[in-house]
């Protein structure tokens, strides 16, 4: 479970956001159809999913992207100690709705542990 809660006032916020990013799309949608009236509601309900998938992964990338932001270009292994090089090795991440994203992430080497880890985002590369 999450260690951060928001407010209910702002989670209405972010929804308000999104709201209007989803009436965004389809008021594009609409001037790429030529005529929204063509549209049945499983056309409608399979955009509508792609715009949410969007949003999704847009939410996710930001806020990944915002924690791996704080990292220096050396790491300390917690094993050793050692100073390493900050390296970033794309992988993919399923979120809980299913939907596979690109994650770009953190790793080092240690070359006396000869072991890889990934470098919390909440810790500076100092000691």
């Amino acid at each position: 479970m999450s260690k951060f809660k928001f407010s209910p006032e702002f989670l209405r916020e972010l929804q308000e956001l999104a709201i209007q990013c989803g009436k965004t799309a389809g008021e594009r949608a609409a001037q790429e159809s030529g005529s929204p009236l063509q549209m049945d509601f499983r056309d409608i309900e399979q955009l509508a999913a792609v715009v949410a998938a969007g949003v999704s992964e847009g939410t996710a990338t930001a806020l990944l992207d915002k924690q791996t932001q704080t990292l220096t270009d050396q790491q300390p292994c917690p094993e050793c100690g050692t100073s390493c090089p900050l390296n970033y090795q794309d992988r993919p991440l399923t979120l809980d709705s299913g939907q596979v994203i690109l994650l770009h992430e953190p790793i080092c080497h240690c070359p006396t542990c000869k072991r890889d880890f990934f470098p919390p985002a909440d810790v500076s590369g100092t000691r």
